[in-house]
């Protein structure tokens, strides 16, 4: 739990804290000779594995990295030269948060306490087609590919290599692993982890809460909250 943050919310006296200021940026993401600068100054939830990958992402976009945010119960310090913080005076001054959150049950948790001020981390090398839409704490990683006419919904996670087809919808809180590949019109629901490689085929429904397990192939329906694996893929018993 965050330091001094209850489960239901922030329910700090926001009168007796002092806002530290900002520490320097690191602008490690801006190429030499270049004047393009983001004014952003971004946290990131997370420090672990996943929050080095979200801060190589920011970087090579040239947004401007101040610090990851941890909670109370993980230590301070630093990740990739980057100061940890896990007090709650730096979680109220963060005014735009990056999501770096593996786990979907926690970033769930933590979506009304940083809701208001996330941000939308994109790679600058992931190829977005038109009509693309895309809610706010959603990460996409590395190099992926997401055609035209898809809907992805809050704090999803797209990891390097996926492919998301036309027509496709993405439920808040889904992971897509590594070299996921969603075809045609598939839709996924809420809360869905898919495994790395994991290939499901064209119009298929992927239930609220479901996985998919690493390399299967989804041929049909998969019912909300269950498990599935191999190829084609069936229900784990």
């Amino acid at each position: 739990m965050l330091k001094g943050m209850p489960s239901d919310g922030i329910r700090f006296d926001l009168d007796s804290i002092e806002i530290p200021t900002y520490p320097a940026p690191s602008h490690r993401g801006i190429p030499r000779g270049s004047s393009v600068m983001s004014d952003r100054k971004i946290f990131i939830v997370g420090a672990g594995g996943l929050g080095r990958e979200v801060l190589a992402t920011l970087e090579a976009s040239g947004e401007d990295v101040c610090g990851f945010l941890v909670e109370g119960n993980f230590p301070a310090g630093q990740t990739a030269g980057i100061p940890v913080y896990n007090d709650s005076t730096m979680w109220l001054a963060a005014e735009t948060i990056a999501v770096a959150i593996g786990d979907a049950v926690v970033r769930r948790r933590l979506a009304p306490i940083v809701k208001d001020r996330s941000f939308v981390t994109r790679h600058p090398a992931a190829n977005i087609g038109p009509r693309v839409s895309i809610g706010m704490g959603t990460a996409i990683i590395g190099i992926a590919n997401i055609t035209c006419d898809v809907s992805i919904g809050d704090y999803v996670l797209i990891n390097p290599g996926c492919t998301v087809s036309h027509d496709c919808s993405i439920g808040s809180f889904s992971n897509l692993g590594p070299s996921v590949s969603l075809a045609g019109n598939v839709h996924v629901g809420q809360g869905v982890n898919l495994g790395t490689g994991a290939i499901v085929l064209p119009g298929c429904t992927i239930g609220d809460g479901a996985t998919i397990a690493a390399g299967a192939v989804v041929t049909k329906h998969v019912e909300p909250g269950t498990t599935v694996y191999g190829v084609p893929a069936k229900r784990s018993v």
